[in-house]
């Protein structure tokens, strides 16, 4: 969801950074380094895209039913939420390794931690308290503007959560391979 990509990007790639600790403090510059090139090939290559692909299939939910269609989001939106998913990206990992090599791990570790508890803050409660209820609606843009209700298990069922399933199958082990190799990257 546009709302929540932004801390998300940030505490993904946060962590990311923290994978990275031991190179990071050995690193003249961070963003010079194999780890933040690594970071950012699976931000923009899979986690950005994925964004732009739940945009695409439903703007409703990926804005929570904000936007009614296409339509309803000029184009210039459209392009700045693509870019704030990498910009934010490399603001996580930029602001982590800074830390990291600052000493000060436990603020390092908050950076991954606030950012996910922002992100789920505004999924569970959103701007009015529905935060929950527009992750979970099954229908459209259009549908949601009508009022139409849908079952809480129709969601389940819905093309969008049949491609947050698809995306996770791509992204969590994409991202754990990530850590691994960012791990190993600190050893050698």
């Amino acid at each position: 969801m546009v709302q929540v990509d932004v801390f998300w990007s940030y505490g993904l790639n946060a962590g990311l950074a923290i994978a990275a600790q031991s190179s990071l403090r050995n690193e003249e510059h961070w963003f010079e380094s194999k780890s933040f090139l690594l970071a950012m090939l699976w931000t923009s290559a899979l986690f950005a895209p994925s964004g732009a692909f739940l945009l695409w299939i439903n703007p409703g939910w990926e804005t929570m039913f904000v936007a009614r269609d296409h339509a309803s989001i000029p184009a210039w939106l459209v392009a700045l939420f693509a870019m704030t998913n990498v910009t934010q990206g490399i603001l996580g990992f930029g602001v982590t390794a800074r830390l990291i090599r600052a000493g000060k791990m436990t603020a390092a570790w908050w950076q991954a931690l606030g950012a996910h508890f922002a992100m789920f803050f505004i999924l569970i409660v959103g701007w009015d308290g529905t935060g929950y209820r527009r992750f979970f609606y099954a229908g459209t843009g259009e549908q949601w503007r009508q009022g139409q209700e849908f079952a809480f298990v129709e969601f389940f069922s819905s093309t969008i959560f049949y491609s947050l399933v698809g995306l996770g199958l791509i992204l969590v082990p994409t991202y754990v391979w990530c850590i691994r190799k960012l791990k190993r990257l600190s050893i050698e």
